[in-house]
């Protein structure tokens, strides 16, 4: 099954493509969230590239997340989800973004940060199915 994962922010968003068969996931790119315009730039990946499942990280209120940023991620979810023809999850992202900044320090990730935490998210999906 081919995944887009997703670490969906205010001012950029970054994807990752998994893969369930391998069982693995890696980071793709980061682009700027222009509203429509990214809805309809995911709509089009979504097809051009055959994905069969979309996975968004929700920051759940904990820690430094705030309710109002959880608000405004599960309505990129819900336009999304209107918009594709294959099922869009919420996954966890806590610690995802602390995470892809010590992939970068320790292990030279030469990926962008947030596509390193898209990459996160999606594994940890993965891993679950």
């Amino acid at each position: 099954m081919r995944i887009l994962g997703i670490d969906y922010g205010d001012k950029k968003i970054g994807l990752a493509f998994g893969e369930s068969t391998a069982r693995v996931a890696v980071p793709l790119e980061v682009i700027q969230n222009d509203g429509e315009t990214t809805l309809s730039h995911l709509v089009e990946r979504v097809v051009a590239e055959d994905i069969d499942r979309i996975v968004v990280g929700v920051p759940l209120p904990q820690g430094n997340h705030s309710s109002e940023q959880l608000d405004k991620t599960r309505a990129f979810i819900k336009s999304l989800a209107g918009r594709v023809s294959v099922p869009v999850f919420e996954e966890d992202e806590s610690f995802t973004s602390v995470e892809s900044i010590r992939l970068q320090q320790e292990f030279h990730a030469q990926a962008d940060e947030d596509a390193l935490a898209a990459m996160l998210i999606t594994q940890s999906y993965i891993d679950t199915l």
